[in-house]
């Protein structure tokens, strides 16, 4: 298993959060786990999004999928984003 960490400073975090929770079924049909968003305190625009996949390969699978329809509805084409795949230690 991996948790998978995006990060990306959005122009609208509402815009942002309505499209988390439109499109997290469909992620979640592909196989994603406790998916969560959350904002920073010190710059309340950055957001993360931290979700578990049986693997780095599922997810991108998925990503490929949905990545642009997604990133259509959250208004976050163009931007930056960065990606951390974590692998558990304990």
């Amino acid at each position: 298993m991996v948790l998978v960490q995006f990060r990306v400073t959005v122009p609208d975090v509402e815009r942002f959060r309505a499209a988390c929770e439109k499109w997290y079924p469909t992620f979640e049909q592909d196989g994603a786990r406790n998916q969560q968003v959350w904002n920073s305190e010190a710059s309340p625009n950055e957001v993360t999004t931290l979700t578990e996949w049986e693997s780095h390969d599922q997810m991108m699978e998925s990503s490929e999928r949905w990545g642009d329809p997604f990133q259509e509805d959250a208004g976050t084409v163009g931007l930056e984003w960065e990606t951390r795949i974590w692998h558990r230690v304990l």
